[in-house]
């Protein structure tokens, strides 16, 4: 209930809604959601979101609506019906999905550039020098040669780059803030809150405005955003190319990152209903293409329940 990240207002509003259906919440959790809906605007608009949508689903148990009050809403009983409350908040985040999610979806970023691939997809891109592109899923770049130099931009997602020597025409690739400058070689780069670079051959030069440029050799990687660039480090290249054979894999990684990878690789959303859940740690490889495979896996293994409601969403609980 703590979250900062303004893209998770309606997830919040969903778990206060689960919440205060209990019979036996407490009044210092009636003052933690008054507390909560009166933070910003922005969650009084999601709350009553949530309570809109509830409304409009008849057959499914209990609805909210909000008044102003101490607590800040009143729970009214519609008779008759019954549900279990991880289903409801399935059904609500659902609904969430398919107005916010599927929206992006069908206007991806890259949309226009001179490559993308699809949601799931790998693409190889041959471009005029020799060199090579492999797009990963949902993935965007534009082209730009010159007579002076070569420059790729990657809009979106994670490419792999083999690049044709010219020492006349140095090769970049430009990803948010940063750019990587080369001549001739093998390496990695994948746009997620930031940017990460790993090389698989030779050496390549990654610089930001704001920091001086690192060199990074084989089997070494740095990662960048708007505010900083870090040090090299070393790289498990095997874990790094895993995707380019279809391939997903986690070494003692959170869960709460493992399903941000598997969502990059199918449509909809996954939500993680659990913050204790999203600690526990997974080693596995999955087939990228069979993704309902890997939650069931993941699932099974760490005791939780997946609920899904239409294609497009899948929640997870714990049991």
């Amino acid at each position: 209930m703590k979250k900062t990240d303004p893209d998770s207002i309606n997830d919040e509003a969903v778990q206060w809604f689960v919440l205060l259906q209990d019979d036996d919440v407490s009044q210092a959790q009636l003052d933690s959601f008054k507390t909560w809906l009166e933070a910003a605007p922005d969650h009084q608009m999601a709350w009553n979101e949530v309570a809109r949508l509830w409304s409009g689903l008849d057959q499914l148990g209990e609805k909210y609506t909000p008044v102003h009050g101490d607590a800040g809403y009143q729970k009214t009983e519609l008779p008759h019906r019954t549900c279990l409350s991880p289903w409801k908040a399935v059904v609500l985040a659902a609904c969430f999905a398919l107005i916010a999610v599927t929206g992006w979806q069908l206007t991806p970023s890259g949309l226009m550039a001179d490559y993308n691939s699809g949601v799931g997809k790998r693409q190889i891109v041959k471009l005029e020098d020799g060199s090579e592109v492999e797009l990963g899923t949902a993935s965007a770049i534009d082209v730009n040669f010159s007579k002076d130099q070569r420059i790729v931009r990657l809009i979106a997602g994670e490419a792999f780059f083999s690049v044709t020597k010219d020492q006349q025409r140095p090769f970049i690739v430009k990803a948010e803030e940063g750019q990587i400058r080369v001549l001739g070689t093998a390496f990695n780069v994948k746009i997620e809150n930031g940017v990460t670079v790993a090389v698989t051959e030779n050496t390549v030069e990654v610089s930001t405005p704001s920091n001086q440029a690192s060199k990074v050799t084989k089997g070494e990687m740095v990662h960048y955003d708007k505010h900083s660039l870090s040090p090299v480090q070393p790289v498990d290249l095997e874990t790094v190319q895993a995707w380019r054979q279809d391939q997903l894999i986690f070494k003692d990684t959170p869960l709460d990152e493992v399903l941000t990878e598997i969502q990059r690789y199918r449509n909809g959303r996954i939500q993680l209903f659990s913050a204790s859940a999203g600690k526990q740690r997974v080693t596995a490889v999955f087939d990228a293409r069979r993704t309902d495979e890997a939650l069931d896996i993941i699932a099974a293994s760490l005791g939780l329940q997946i609920y899904r409601a239409t294609d497009l969403f899948v929640g997870i609980t714990s049991k």
